[in-house]
């Protein structure tokens, strides 16, 4: 009860001390204003934007936010954006993430390991998103992130798949001296990330490099991980209308799976490894490569044409349901788009046009498993392709100088290819193949309040395709390689917001506050669902989701800020049976009814700094019959860092604890699993520390 207590104390306080210091705030002139908000411009949106005056959901979380964090995976970094749901399923680098619930059904024994589903992902707006829709983050170093960029609303009139929304990771190329600089981290059970990075201003451009080393342990059986990361970023104006940016990117990183456990299980020992994964010691080695460019030319002020390529070149390996699997894929996309900035003074505003496309192909070996290895026995030789091509319009009048109107649409053409060859066989294999058509539209109206605070509301069709896996066909349908009774998932969202920003001046005890507030309404058809522990995948008739999100930032005197984000969801099955029952009525597997997150940040001139946050999760269910439940958890961390300069050094010392009162809970969960084994345990009480070093040079 206590703890409970607590949890509303620090979720509820951002909400109330706007109206506790309202009147002190406004009662003091200032001298000096400050409007944060008014500065961030959000690139995700494929055609760039100040915060306020785009009509959706948008949101950014910079590099400071996460300084003292293990940056070791996504949960370490997100937790404080609304509508967000990050977990780590075994203390390491394998995240599952989901948006608005978009992507929940990515968890279970037949779903790939550390890939997202339903959310775009791009890196310095270059794609990392497979053509269907599953991301991994294998080539993603927390370490060189300068700023994280997310779009929480339906952004498949943009991008296609991308029905959760966008993340748009930012390298650091802000910089305007050259540099070296280290970042070292370590922590329980064996974790250590080290990390080098170099950076340095060339002509018009920068460049920068990174590499880093990481290692974990693990708490569980079967749960250890390494990485070894190399990011580079090349950026150049060419000439005055004319900017050039080339990454190259390679990692290789290996993980284990130690698997979910029953509850007897979990309640015996959560530390212990489900006993089959175990004893196929499943897990991922994944080698991957990625060469890009974004180049970007304005003409006649008003005209700008980006384009963009990139080929990604994979060699996975996989020990997986009782055979070991080699992957050898490439994955090769591109697109142009086409952006008309009208001056300030004129109504028709903006118009964004663009075509995209994304291919990746490639074969995959199914072999023996002899004592968790590669037997000599080769089973199966099967080629698994996708491809996307979208085109889209969308355009931004203002009818007023405070009102906007934004129309858009965008049409997919998706097309799988599917051949198994038979061990041992030399003749053609037969292929299959499906198409999926779709047209997504986009309405939105922007009202700015002031300067500073603005309403909107929007309307947005969305598209989420079935990955590769998911398209496998059930035994009941024989002589096909292509589930033919499974759809994409489309969608629509109805969203209503507010959104902004006061400064009151430094010598107010509330200096400044923001918030983003978002109200919506999800209606989808063909809900792609798990069935049989993932082993197959079947559309629900129809489900619909109702949600609620708040993020807001105060910022108090004496270095003092409190930052929260809440989300409440409900969502349900409208329409959806299967040879199991008639599920139509329950709620949709894999989605908490409440998430809220909070942190209260302490900082000095002197160059201390110190932190306490809380996670709290409500339970939620694992399974379409509602009979599996994930009870609700409450985390609590806190962790202290200092920073000094001594001459052309910066020194950044931290400690930090996460889960302080060692709670036991679950982090994730498998969806519809068999057998009764669906809960993956949450890391205990685990203490990190680093040591960060910069050289100006």
């Amino acid at each position: 009860m206590v703890m409970k207590n607590i949890t509303r104390m620090l979720v509820c306080l951002p909400i109330l001390a706007p109206y506790a210091f309202a009147a002190t705030a406004h009662g003091v002139e200032d001298s000096v204003k400050t409007y944060p908000l008014k500065e961030v411009i959000i690139t995700a949106t494929r055609g760039s934007g100040e915060t306020l005056e785009i009509p959706m959901a948008v949101g950014v979380v910079n590099e400071i936010d996460f300084a003292l964090s293990r940056r070791m995976s996504l949960d370490d970094v997100l937790g404080l954006m609304p509508g967000v749901f990050a977990q780590n399923r075994s203390g390491g680098q394998d995240v599952r993430l989901t948006i608005r619930g978009f992507g929940a059904r990515g968890s279970g024994d037949r779903s790939n390991a550390a890939t997202i589903r339903g959310i775009k992902v791009l890196a310095d707006g270059i794609p990392d998103t497979e053509p269907d829709g599953r991301t991994s983050l294998d080539l993603l170093n927390l370490s060189s992130i300068d700023r994280i960029e997310v779009v929480r609303s339906n952004a498949s009139t943009l991008f296609g798949s991308a029905s959760g929304g966008v993340i748009n990771f930012e390298t650091r190329t802000s910089f305007e001296s050259p540099f070296v600089g280290t970042d070292n981290r370590f922590g329980s059970f064996g974790m250590r990330k080290n990390g080098l990075s170099v950076g340095s201003p060339i002509g018009s451009g920068r460049l920068f490099i990174s590499a880093s080393s990481m290692a974990f342990d693990g708490w569980r059986q079967n749960a250890a991980s390494s990485s070894t990361q190399f990011n580079s970023i090349l950026t150049s104006d060419l000439d005055e209308r004319t900017n050039l940016r080339v990454l190259a990117s390679a990692a290789a990183n290996r993980f284990s799976i130690p698997g979910a456990l029953t509850q007897a299980q979990f309640d015996a020992d959560p530390s212990q490894a489900n006993p089959t994964y175990l004893a196929r010691r499943e897990r991922r080695d994944n080698r991957v490569g990625k060469l890009a460019f974004n180049l970007s030319r304005t003409f006649l002020e008003e005209h700008t044409v980006n384009v963009v390529g990139f080929v990604n070149p994979k060699v996975l390996a996989r020990s997986e349901r009782g055979t070991y699997r080699d992957f050898n894929r490439y994955h090769v996309g591109g697109g142009i788009v086409y952006h008309w900035n009208a001056p300030q003074d004129q109504s028709v505003r903006r118009i964004t046009a663009g075509v995209d496309e994304a291919y990746q192909d490639g074969s995959i070996l199914f072999y023996k498993l002899v004592n968790g290895e590669r037997g000599d026995s080769l089973r199966t030789n099967k080629r698994e392709g996708a491809e996307t091509f979208g085109i889209f319009v969308q355009g931004e009048v203002w009818l007023s100088d405070r009102l906007s109107l934004t129309v858009g649409g965008r049409y997919d053409k998706q097309h799988y290819i599917a051949e198994d060859y038979a061990a041992g066989a030399n003749r053609f294999a037969p292929r299959n193949d499906a198409v999926f058509e779709n047209f997504t539209p986009k309405v939105a109206v922007l009202y700015k309040l002031s300067d500073h605070h603005a309403l909107y509301a929007n309307y947005s069709g969305g598209l989420e395709a079935p990955a590769g896996n998911e398209t496998d066909p059930p035994p009941s349908i024989p002589n096909t390689l292509i589930n033919p009774v499974l759809a994409p998932m489309v969608s629509a969202t109805y969203e209503v917001g507010a959104k902004g920003f006061e400064s009151f001046g430094s010598t107010s005890v509330l200096q400044s506050v923001s918030y983003s507030l978002a109200l919506f309404r999800i209606g989808i058809t063909n809900e792609i669902v798990p069935y049989n522990g993932g082993a197959y995948f079947f559309s629900a008739g129809k489900s619909r989701r109702y949600g609620a999100e708040l993020g807001a930032n105060l910022d108090f005197a004496w270095g003092i800020s409190w930052t929260t984000a809440i989300t409440f969801m409900d969502a349900g099955y409208e329409s959806y049976a299967n040879d199991l029952g008639d599920f139509s009525s329950n709620t949709v597997p894999g989605i908490p009814s409440t998430i809220a997150n909070t942190r209260l940040r302490i900082s000095s001139d002197g160059g201390m700094r110190a932190e306490l946050g809380a996670e709290y999760v409500s339970n939620y269910y694992a399974d379409d019959a509602n009979t599996l439940a994930i009870p609700s958890s409450l985390i609590l961390n806190a962790n202290v860092g200092f920073g000094i300069q001594i001459w052309y050094f910066r020194f950044e010392a931290f400690v930090g604890v996460n889960n302080l009162t060692n709670s036991k809970y679950a982090s994730s969960a498998f969806i519809n699993p068999v057998g009764g084994a669906f809960l993956e345990p949450g890391l205990p009480r685990n203490l990190f520390g680093g040591l960060d070093i910069n050289l100006d040079l």
